[in-house]
């Protein structure tokens, strides 16, 4: 009878335990933190960083920022807010390159890296420099901390037919993802 006991006190000891610490699963329940929310992927994120398996070693942030005017940064907010985690041209590109871009039904690409894990940008759309919101759900655009010409910023850009990069007035809206080096 005492072991019975013991092994019922060790049972209810250890879902205690269970329920406080979540049993390192993440919402899917799978013990994999896919870092996108429950969408897929795999392990491999880190306090919301998702390492793609890239060259460079850079992780990718699981979720956009959220904040500026209508949710979009002009390229002066992005690089004033986030600084060096705003990613360069060069890690879109790297992106871009060693990552397979799947478009969702939801508008957006699922974005998967050679090690299986994937994060996923949505088609937010932009905002013009007159304020006005265009293509959500169609078109994504995102700041690099890339400077281009006299009043112009790099960005990653793309709809459900292509991605690239591209460069565009400051003024501009577009959406955050941060990265880790």
């Amino acid at each position: 009878m005492k072991k019975l006991r013991f092994f019922s006190m060790v049972c209810v000891l250890a879902l205690a335990i269970s329920s406080i610490t979540g049993c390192d699963k993440n919402e899917n329940g799978n013990g994999n933190n896919d870092g996108n929310g429950g969408s897929g992927g795999g392990g491999g994120s880190v306090a919301g960083y998702v390492d793609m398996g890239l060259p460079s070693g850079t992780k990718w942030k699981s979720t956009n920022e959220t904040g500026g005017y209508n949710g979009f940064y002009t390229y002066d907010e992005a690089v004033s807010a986030f600084g060096d985690k705003l990613p360069t041209i060069e890690q879109f590109d790297e992106l871009r390159l060693y990552c397979t871009w799947e478009w969702q039904n939801n508008g957006g690409y699922k974005v998967t890296g050679s090690n299986g894990n994937s994060i996923v940008l949505p088609a937010s759309g932009y905002r013009y420099c007159d304020g006005n919101v265009y293509f959500v759900g169609s078109d994504g655009r995102y700041w690099s901390s890339t400077p281009g010409g006299s009043g112009d910023a790099w960005s990653i850009d793309f709809n459900s037919d292509r991605v690239y990069t591209s460069h565009d007035h400051r003024c501009s809206g577009r959406s955050v993802r941060l990265v880790q080096d």
